[in-house]
């Protein structure tokens, strides 16, 4: 079946080659965050299609446009056999995307700490609010600029149908090609980036005609730490 947008080529060439957005920001030289903007749909090319190509092994063509091969040997897209789900198993996978509380992660590669956490179905419903597991991923946060809140080094639940600001709270989100985790709050026509640790200024406010800038990626409904606490 054909793909017939960017995003589901892309998505397609990295599921098959088994890349990461992370091996591939750094097999083909293209930020981290701008990876995760093609794969998601929020840009619609990129100047580094070239590249990107390249890195994945397809045709530039095939991936920009979706004509003609997959591969230069004349190799056609094959499907992917669903993985079978397990009813009773909530299975919350994580975003191969590391953000920043600070000053923001650029091009870093995720250091994958865990592939995914399950939970039962029950224990699900009661953490997330009724969610699906489709919506929700697991981010790794990095710096200190939300502690008290978020200590560096939480996994972070993040609600990934969100990607618009929603009212006031913690988002997840890409500015100017780096990727930050802020309380986001709307004063009139601008938007309020806020650091709970009050050692961080908060930031200049985002005027209306800047809006565009920012590209929301999920909202953050709950955090995890991780530290390993030894006890003998």
């Amino acid at each position: 079946m054909k793909k017939e947008t960017l995003a589901e080529r892309l998505n397609q060439a990295m599921e098959q080659s088994g890349m990461s957005q992370g091996a591939l920001a750094k097999a083909s030289g293209v930020a981290q965050p701008t990876i995760w903007r093609l794969t998601s749909g929020n840009a619609r090319g990129s100047t580094k299609i070239v590249e990107i190509a390249n890195a994945l092994g397809v045709r530039t063509e095939w991936l920009s446009t979706g004509v003609g091969p997959m591969r230069a040997d004349g190799q056609q897209p094959t499907s992917i056999t669903p993985v079978k789900v397990d009813p009773s198993i909530f299975r919350v996978d994580v975003l191969d995307l590391t953000v920043s509380a600070g000053p923001g992660v650029i091009n870093s590669e995720f250091v994958e700490v865990l592939r995914s956490v399950e939970y039962s179905v029950e224990d699900a419903r009661q953490m997330f609010n009724g969610r699906k597991q489709e919506q929700i991923r697991i981010i790794n946060v990095r710096g200190d600029s939300m502690s008290g809140t978020i200590e560096p080094g939480d996994l972070l639940f993040v609600d990934i149908s969100i990607q618009h600001f929603d009212g006031d709270g913690i988002y997840a989100f890409l500015y100017d090609e780096t990727a930050h985790v802020k309380r986001l709050q709307k004063m009139k026509d601008k938007l309020l980036v806020i650091s709970d640790n009050q050692t961080y200024r908060p930031w200049e406010p985002i005027e209306k005609e800047e809006m565009n800038k920012i590209f929301v990626f999920g909202k953050v409904i709950g955090s995890m730490p991780q530290t390993y606490r030894k006890h003998g």
